[in-house]
């Protein structure tokens, strides 16, 4: 059995608990050394820049997947500073179907993914859709149909269990570290030199950058526009160019309660007002806590086609702020359908509220890698997308697992290897990035969901 190709078996959560990480990384590990390429080959020495999800699960994949012979020094940036990277109430809520837990027991090992399953998450036995006649129940069919639940949790707790999960000896996280607006690539030895915006050169170098920087990425710049430096004062009309944004503001929490007894036990809950400028949701999100998620429209006056967007852009600086106006909005709407939504908003300290806009990249692609072969993009880097799908934190841990798969498997051919991934995650991200947005903009309209693509999201396996 290769490595990173254990996803078949995960079928229920018994079978979960029967492997251990431990094994998992000897099987990754015999399985690359028994390839005569293997041998002999330059260590692999990335630099990760962003300690999220995608960049953490891919440093735990490649420090599980390639032997310690081709492995060098695995360095991770990230902005925050190391207690804000450890606080695992931060950020909102995480949806792991079928297909995110196959990769991340493949990043980490089927323990992994079972304590993501006990008591970090709440399975999701159904959707309840708030009408004014009452909710209308709609169960969920995962896991008759794969064998395994669509989860749901915190990102901080996710975020945490990777972070906890590396390799001190082999894994360097370097927090308060500046942004990065470029690189430049050592003739004598292949290694990359970062730079920061006034030119300074980043003491932390290796041979390969794996961007996991979100979707304001520099570096998804760079490899679309086929270059190695951004000017700072260019930046912001390339990054407009480059993000398509829906018109939205989101704004979330997970909030430390249980469900209201009243609610049904295992399902989320639903509301959008009728004429879509608001949408209220909530379900479970671990054992004590509840998530709950708003996506509020932009007002444009119809005389002058001005845009209003319902908060600032710099609204997470008055967090308290923030949690009057969504409540002061939500009680102007006059219905008691939404009472769920007002209940929690209620119930939440401000810290915890997390604001984005509904933003997605204008395309995935053409390409992941850069064509020197020094830079690959993963996690919302490489594929921002809207998430009505809630596939966002799924993909960036399907991304870590196929991309140590194929540095693995492809021995010293780290170009093919990357060539490789490239297509593999192009062709799957693009038609779920056009489905999202389709179904988020039926969603918002009040309209049927139509053609459900869920079974096809969460049948995927690392091996595909």
């Amino acid at each position: 059995m290769r490595a990173l190709a254990l996803a078949p078996c995960l079928l229920a959560r018994s079978q979960l608990a029967a492997r251990s990480p431990g094994r998992v990384t000897r099987l990754m590990q015999a399985a690359a050394a028994s390839d005569p390429s293997s041998r002999d080959v330059p260590p692999l020495s990335p630099v990760i820049v962003g300690a999220g999800i995608g960049g953490l699960a891919s440093a735990l994949a490649l420090q599980n997947a390639v032997p310690r012979d081709r492995l060098g020094r695995i360095t991770v940036l990230e902005r925050r500073g190391p207690a804000e990277l450890r606080e695992d109430t931060a950020g909102a809520g995480v949806q792991l179907g079928p297909n995110g837990l196959r990769a991340l027991e493949a990043v980490g090992g089927s323990e992994l993914a079972e304590k993501w399953r006990d008591g970090r998450s709440s399975d999701v036995e159904g959707t309840a859709i708030v009408t004014p006649g009452g909710p209308m129940f709609v169960p969920d069919a995962t896991r008759e149909d794969t064998g395994l639940p669509l989860t749901f949790g915190r990102w901080g707790a996710l975020r945490r269990m990777l972070l906890d999960e590396l390799d001190g000896d082999l894994v360097s996280i370097v927090t308060d570290s500046p942004d990065v607006c470029g690189y430049e690539v050592d003739g004598a030895d292949g290694h990359v030199t970062l730079r920061t915006a006034d030119g300074r050169a980043l003491g932390e170098r290796g041979n390969l950058v794996i961007s996991a920087e979100g979707i304001r990425s520099t570096f998804r710049l760079l490899v679309n526009g086929g270059r190695t430096s951004i000017f700072p004062d260019e930046r912001p009309g390339l990054v407009a160019a480059d993000i398509k944004d829906s018109g939205r503001v989101n704004i979330k929490a997970v909030v430390p309660v249980d469900m209201s007894p009243e609610h049904k036990g295992g399902y989320q809950y639903a509301w959008f007002a009728p004429d879509g400028g608001v949408g209220c949701f909530c379900g479970p999100a671990g054992a004590g806590s509840t998530y709950w998620a708003l996506s509020i429209a932009d007002t444009v006056d119809e005389g002058s086609g001005e845009v209003s967007r319902f908060l600032p852009d710099d609204a997470q600086e008055d967090l308290p702020a923030v949690k009057e106006s969504v409540l002061e909005r939500l009680r102007g709407l006059g219905t008691a359908d939404c009472d769920f939504a007002i209940d929690l908003v209620e119930k939440t300290d401000p810290g915890l509220i997390y604001i984005s806009r509904g933003e997605e990249s204008s395309s995935v692609g053409p390409d992941l890698v850069s064509s020197d072969g020094k830079v690959v993009l993963v996690g919302d880097s490489a594929h921002g997308m809207s998430g009505s799908y809630g596939q966002n934190p799924a993909l960036a841990l399907e991304d870590a697992a196929v991309l140590a798969s194929c540095v693995r498997d492809r021995g010293d051919d780290l170009k093919g290897a990357l060539e490789t991934y490239g297509r593999r995650r192009v062709e799957r991200c693009l038609e779920i990035q056009r489905r999202s947005a389709e179904r988020a903009a039926r969603a918002m309209r009040g309209e049927e969901a139509g053609e459900d693509v869920s079974r096809w999201i969460h049948r995927w396996t690392v091996e595909e």
